[in-house]
């Protein structure tokens, strides 16, 4: 060993002065020499120096943040809601636009600093696929958000260094700054601002979830595929600041990644575990409401894997086909009177059940009850949780709003491989 050792060395230390050009290195140092001083430095004060200026940076950015938080605040609630708005123009997919007559045709300028060709004097608008574009929500949510144009247009002359600036809305429109061509790289539009990291943030406080799914043996065939699909949407509405387990039951429970014992942190990489496992359930025995929740109940309130998080939510998100079981002696146990997980519940795929016990549970312990009948119910429905965990955030005012930074990732504005930070308003 020590023999080849020594041969290893000898071989680094012929190698590495030419592979280094260290030679190279010291000849152009000799000859520049003149031409520069050596200072020494102190590191304290380089970080310090550092520091100041990316606290510079971050308050620009956030001051930027604010501003457009109030504006978007105060031209919504004096906006004149319009319960019979139309359409003032027709409604032209990307293909067909430039066919109508009346249709804006924008120049767009390549700029580096964006990455794509942009357009400085108006913002643009996505709005998902799955959501009718001539409803009177989309139309006036159309109008009001087209006074936006103003604050991101200011914003970015008070800070030049900004890039883009986004609006999410509950109802699914994105309005951003500058204007770009709308890109996606699948033939079909799947992109939602719900969906995204930095909105998922901003609409609610952090999450301590378990997800208990019903396997028993009346699931089956398409009520089973639409329950595995629901389940996976509902991990996508998860962000890095949420906890999360999922849960298998029928006479019995226990969880669907079997090293996964407690609550993980719902990362890229844990939902991507969650999800194999959970396309691999399957269906058998009967359906025992009382197996789920209980163990549900166990793993948020004896859960110490996660540090405790000021104004986290607890919460059960139960999906079925249907029962008659209220399992009342579990939530008089667990949750009853303080109520401190909310329950909320889904009844997946078309069938003769009586929906009421599971409406019974989620009113009985703060939560909301929802209907997945069919796949193009999944999306809607799996988010529509958030708007109910939003609702305390805006009726607290002034102290929930809190500028938070997500996690570097890719943005879809982005045409090329960039991270950038995207932060956002709690609302």
């Amino acid at each position: 060993m020590i023999h080849w050792a020594g041969r290893i060395e000898k071989e680094l230390e012929k190698v590495l002065p030419q592979v280094t050009g260290v030679q190279q290195m010291k000849s152009i140092y000799n000859e520049k020499r003149s031409q520069f001083d050596v200072k020494r430095n102190s590191p304290k004060d380089l970080v310090e120096r550092v520091a100041r200026d990316i606290a510079r940076l971050l308050n620009s950015k956030r001051k930027a943040l604010e501003r457009l938080a109030k504006e978007a605040e105060q031209i919504q609630t004096e906006y004149p809601w319009q319960d019979n708005i139309k359409v003032s123009l027709p409604l032209f997919t990307e293909e067909n636009l430039m066919a109508n007559p009346q249709s804006i045709s924008l120049e767009f300028v390549e700029d580096p600093n964006f990455k794509n060709k942009v357009n400085y004097s108006y913002t643009a608008v996505q709005i998902p696929t799955d959501i009718y574009k001539g409803s009177p929500t989309i139309l006036n949510e159309l109008n009001w958000t087209q006074a936006l144009e103003r604050v991101f247009i200011d914003n970015s002359r008070e800070d030049p260094s900004l890039r883009w600036q986004a609006f999410g809305s509950a109802t699914g429109v994105t309005r951003y700054y500058p204007a770009t061509p709308w890109r996606t790289p699948y033939k079909i539009d799947l992109y939602d601002v719900r969906r995204r990291p930095w909105y998922i943030q901003g609409a609610s406080s952090p999450k301590d979830m378990v997800i208990i799914v019903d396997v028993s043996g009346s699931v089956s065939g398409l009520t089973l595929k639409l329950m595995k699909t629901s389940v996976n949407e509902m991990l996508d509405t998860l962000s890095d600041d949420d906890y999360v387990n999922v849960v298998q039951f029928n006479e019995k429970a226990d969880v669907v990644v079997s090293c996964f014992k407690t609550l993980v942190q719902a990362n890229l990489r844990n939902k991507k575990i969650f999800k194999d496992k959970v396309m691999q359930m399957h269906a058998k025995g009967t359906t025992v409401y009382k197996s789920g929740f209980q163990f549900a109940f166990e793993q948020l309130l004896n859960d110490t894997t996660s540090a405790p998080r000021a104004n986290c939510n607890k919460m059960i998100m139960m999906f079925t086909d249907g029962g008659e079981d209220r399992a009342e002696e579990v939530f008089e146990k667990y949750n009853w009177p303080n109520k401190t997980v909310r329950v909320f519940t889904f009844s997946v795929g078309q069938h003769n059940y009586d929906v009421a016990p599971l409406q019974w549970i989620a009113c009985a312990n703060k939560g909301y009850y929802f209907e997945i009948p069919s796949i193009g119910a999944i999306r809607i429905n799996t988010q529509e949780y958030l708007d109910v965990l939003g609702r305390p955030m805006a009726l607290a005012g002034n102290q929930a709003k809190q500028v938070q930074w997500t996690n570097v990732y890719q943005d879809a504005l982005v045409r090329r491989i960039t991270d950038i930070f995207i932060f956002t308003v709690s609302q």
